[in-house]
């Protein structure tokens, strides 16, 4: 007999808005939602305290970093710092050491994972050319990536030409490609360790602008699929607008960072800022709220890239998000900046269905009991020496924050709670892509 928990004394996302009802889990499945009462017989209840209790979220933006890299992070605390930030699937990306740009890096990625995950993990891959793409699925990605402004590993796809054959191939594998755009041939050179406005200078909007554009058109010609990461740019963010408007099936996501972050924060925090895309001016960060408020922008990930201080110094892009990103945006809800719905849906829902992750992103009867429970009660600041991530250092640091993450559930079993991970790495699966034929 399977074990049944009970759920119980809390407020369940259903069907877009806050109800009060319990939850039965039977194994790593949801069994029935209803009120408390009407719960099944359990094994085990865990009182919710009131709290809210969402679907499990998902970050499709996360760097692992592990294999050579892993001084800066392994699948272990990379999927611990998942977990405490109330994420129970992510998707690694692909520019690593070596870089999984082949199917024998991907196999050999998904074969090091296992045993080592505290919350499910699916894994990107870059194809070095369109004719890669059927086995990069068949051998277990979920999405794959591309670099505009640079290569993994030979691979070039900066020009519309190179983007459109690229997506004409993930597309008739129904696969979503995501891209990094920033037009190439408009980042600047800069010397070895440069200052965050140099950087910044040397990434400048109209680069992020005309790689949209590319990309968005390459996709209306292909009539395939893509998301942008990372968008971070008023125009940027307008230009995927209409081409939505236009039945372009293009959606972006957006970071915590490039939404209430501006250079400002580079006098504070100097390199530990310097982030691709840059952290812009204040009508950037105005328009990417307001893209996120309106619906605009589709899903909300972290971007969460791990380095050491030393490299920081040296101007390595990227900083850690997994931990702050919840805090950050329900705090921005409770401010009242933000629609509730429109946060929860771009955590769960929009990234579950855009990247075809089955069984997640809702609370129902059938669908994997994965479960973000958060507490919207009192206040603290942000401390990045509490970080389960490697990476101890943020832009975020010291930052007030309203709401926090109580507990997270992987198929029907608390794997973060009250501030403590309480349970060994393992319970974490790899989410393996469609076989395509």
């Amino acid at each position: 007999m399977e074990e049944v928990v009970n759920i119980i004394n809390a407020k369940v996302w259903l069907r877009r808005k806050l109800t009060e009802a319990g939850i039965s889990i039977v194994g790593d499945r949801i069994a029935k939602v209803g009120k408390d009462s009407n719960l099944l017989k359990a094994n085990r209840v865990f009182d919710a305290g009131g709290r809210v209790v969402l679907p499990g979220f998902i970050d499709v933006h996360t760097h692992l970093r592990d294999f050579e890299l892993s001084y800066k992070e392994d699948f272990s605390s990379g999927t611990a710092a998942a977990v405490a930030g109330g994420f129970t699937l992510v998707l690694d990306m692909p520019n690593n050491r070596p870089p999984t740009t082949t199917p024998e890096v991907l196999k050999a990625r998904i074969q090091k994972a296992e045993g080592k995950l505290y919350c499910d993990v699916g894994f990107y891959a870059t194809p070095k050319s369109p004719d890669q793409v059927r086995d990069l699925a068949n051998s277990g990605c979920i999405a794959m990536k591309i670099y505009m402004a640079r290569s993994l590993d030979g691979e070039k796809y900066s020009t519309e030409k190179e983007i459109f054959d690229l997506i004409k191939a993930t597309s008739s594998f129904g696969i979503t490609l995501s891209i990094h755009a920033e037009d190439s041939k408009m980042i600047r050179k800069v010397g070895d360790a440069p200052s965050p406005n140099l950087h910044a200078k040397a990434h400048p909007v109209k680069a992020e602008e005309n790689a949209i554009e590319m990309a968005i058109n390459a996709t209306r010609r292909s009539h395939g699929k893509v998301n942008i990461c990372h968008v971070s740019s008023l125009n940027g963010l307008s230009k995927i607008k209409r081409a939505k408007e236009d039945g372009v099936d293009v959606t972006c996501e957006a970071t915590p960072h490039h939404t209430i972050l501006t250079n400002e924060v580079f006098q504070k925090f100097g390199k530990i800022a310097i982030v691709e895309p840059p952290l812009r001016s204040k009508k950037h960060t105005e328009a990417i709220l307001k893209g996120i408020s309106d619906g605009d922008v589709d899903i909300l990930a972290t971007d969460h890239a791990p380095h050491t201080l030393e490299e920081k110094e040296k101007a390595q892009p990227g900083f850690p998000g997994l931990e702050i990103a919840l805090p950050v945006f329900f705090t921005l809800v409770k401010d009242g900046l933000l629609p509730l719905h429109r946060v929860v849906d771009a955590f769960t829902i929009k990234p579950a269905r855009r990247f075809s992750l089955d069984y997640s992103g809702e609370i129902d009867v059938g669908r994997t009991a994965n479960f973000t429970i958060i507490d919207l009660k009192g206040e603290k600041r942000i401390d990045q020496e509490n970080f389960f991530s490697k990476a101890k250092f943020s832009p975020f640091n010291g930052m007030v924050v309203k709401a926090g993450v109580y507990a997270t559930f992987i198929r029907g079993k608390e794997i973060f709670l009250n501030g403590e991970i309480v349970s060994p790495a393992g319970v974490g699966k790899v989410i393996h892509g469609k076989i395509c034929r």
